[in-house]
């Protein structure tokens, strides 16, 4: 059986209820749910393990875009016999209908949900997690938007990747700090060079926002994360209006440039991992590490 025969007879079992859950999955791998979910991790759990989350990710992102760029398959959205769904979730590439593989739903989603799943190491968060994503990259089959070759690679890349990074993770945490700088700055600026589009642009100046962000963060401001709940919640709030301010009102302010597009992503990188943070000390949301009293009977020496 041709992929077109294939998704022909997925699509022939469209209904209004199984579109309702696929537009819960397609939404769940959408670039606006990475955006609430993957700060929620710095924010409100654990600022190292959210830190390499969002970096582990966003390079999963960029060379994702990379090859979609690279290979230019056309999607099977218009081909004959195949009915597609939510086509304006396919249409976020500066590509389209050219950027069909590998799938960006398969391989965010994996990235995510399995280093959430390492972090977490339960086997039932692990088995949640599985189940997600292959209702994630199932339903860009059943919406007739991906090729089942695109699902099944953007799915064998993300584990990859989640593979090499959990392996170089704490050698990476052990460099001195002038390489943790070069590093920061080296990554976007070799991501620039390769990948000279909108979206490597934009990636680029994510990475380095963020790790220019999270150096400083842990140098000058040391946000230690609350228990109280309330706290929590306040603090994802005032990150989450200033981080969604910053991608509504810089791109109203700035001219439709790479150049500004950088800066912008760079802005917000940097206002997720260190503005933020200073905010949350500021209006005494969260401590810094230092403020924080010792237990009753302990002696700083």
């Amino acid at each position: 059986m041709s992929q077109s025969d294939f998704l022909m007879k997925i699509t022939e079992y469209q209904t209004p209820f199984l579109n309702a859950l696929a537009a819960i999955f397609t939404f769940l791998g959408n670039e606006e749910f990475y955006f609430l979910i993957v700060p929620l991790v710095y924010w409100c759990i654990t600022k190292q393990a959210g830190f390499r989350l969002f970096y582990i990710f966003l390079l999963s992102v960029t060379v994702n875009a990379f090859l979609k760029i690279t290979f230019a398959i056309q999607r099977p959205i218009g081909v004959e016999g195949i009915h597609s769904l939510f086509i304006d979730s396919a249409e976020v590439g500066s590509h389209y209908p050219y950027d069909s593989f590998p799938s960006g739903h398969a391989q965010g989603s994996t990235t995510l949900w399995g280093y959430l799943a390492y972090l977490v190491a339960r086997p039932l968060f692990w088995l949640f997690s599985i189940v997600l994503i292959l209702c994630i990259s199932f339903s860009r089959l059943y919406a007739g938007l991906h090729w089942p070759t695109d699902v099944a690679t953007g799915i064998m890349i993300a584990v990859t990747i989640l593979f090499i990074s959990i392996r170089l993770q704490d050698r990476l945490s052990n460099l001195s700090e002038k390489g943790k700088w070069m590093l920061a700055i080296g990554t976007p600026l070799v991501i620039v060079s390769v990948f000279p589009e909108e979206e490597g642009i934009k990636y680029a100046g994510f990475l380095l926002g963020a790790g220019v962000g999270y150096l400083l963060e842990h140098k000058t401001v040391s946000m230690v994360i609350a228990t109280e709940i309330w706290r929590k919640v306040l603090a994802y709030a005032v990150g989450i209006i200033g981080l969604f301010g910053l991608q509504v009102g810089l791109k109203v302010l700035f001219p439709e440039m790479m150049l500004f597009d950088f800066i912008r992503y760079g802005c917000i990188g940097l206002w997720g991992l260190y503005g933020a943070p200073y905010i949350f000390i500021k209006c005494k949301i969260y401590q810094r590490e230092k403020e924080i009293p010792l237990p009753k009977g302990q002696i700083s020496i």
